[in-house]
């Protein structure tokens, strides 16, 4: 028997079996286990379709901060799609999926085209794009985001994008560098922390001086924290620490 003939004969023992479902019990049962073995006779002669890969599985997540001081809102483009609008300085987007292959950044303000970068991205990554630097020396430094933490912990590492900062150093208040000769775009590793609230201090690399007191930052357990320095040292928006989590 073809593999058609099979699809309509289930259909008109179907068709037979809901004819006979009010008035006749048994014609019905016996013409719905017919509709039933032609259906399952039929569904055995096609051929499975491939799986294809979900890309909600296999996609990465990329999220934009606006770390630009004196940039004023921006659009981000990812692959000529408009993905972000109004983002402002000091400011970051929700994480969003991509593809896990090169994306195409752009940074457009008022329909004029600011800067142009690719991220190579792999299945399951999660990324952070900065808009850094001043206006007219714009850049895109990309980092990889780990949310990962054991239970109960939290985790900490810290960002440098203040332009015209020197190199610096992370320093528990009056006390020990916790992360240390951090220049401009470089970021530290992770660090395992109990959580805590603790006074730290932005300083001069190698040195005592301070360029940022940073009272009562509160680690909350089960939370993967980015600090990252933004703003200008000599000038305005002031150097100032804000945090992404996670």
């Amino acid at each position: 028997m073809g593999h058609d003939e099979n699809y309509y004969l289930a259909v008109q023992y179907q068709l037979l079996a809901d004819y006979y479902k009010y008035s006749d019990p048994q014609q019905y049962i016996y013409f719905y286990s017919m509709h039933i073995n032609h259906l399952q006779k039929w569904i055995a002669t096609i051929k499975p379709v491939p799986k294809r890969d979900d890309p909600s599985n296999n996609s990465a997540q990329l999220r934009i901060l606006h770390a630009s001081p004196g940039t004023m809102a921006v659009d981000v483009h990812i692959n000529n799609n408009p993905i972000l609008k109004d983002l402002r300085y000091t400011n970051s987007s929700r994480y969003l999926d991509i593809l896990p292959t090169s994306n195409q950044i752009e940074v457009i303000q008022n329909g004029q085209k600011l800067i142009t970068g690719t991220l190579q991205a792999i299945s399951n990554m999660s990324y952070t794009i900065a808009i850094a630097g001043i206006k007219d020396d714009l850049q895109l430094i990309p980092i990889k985001d780990d949310s990962t933490i054991p239970k109960s912990e939290s985790k900490l590492r810290f960002w440098h994008l203040s332009p015209d900062a020197p190199s610096v150093d992370i320093a528990v208040k009056k006390g020990d560098v916790v992360f240390s000769d951090i220049p401009y775009s470089g970021i530290s590793d992770y660090l395992g922390l109990t959580p805590m609230t603790v006074d730290l201090e932005i300083r001069v690399a190698g040195t005592k001086d301070i360029v940022l007191p940073l009272n009562r930052v509160s680690l909350k357990p089960d939370v993967a924290y980015t600090m990252v320095a933004v703003g200008l040292v000599k000038n305005s928006p002031p150097l100032e620490a804000i945090f992404l989590a996670p």
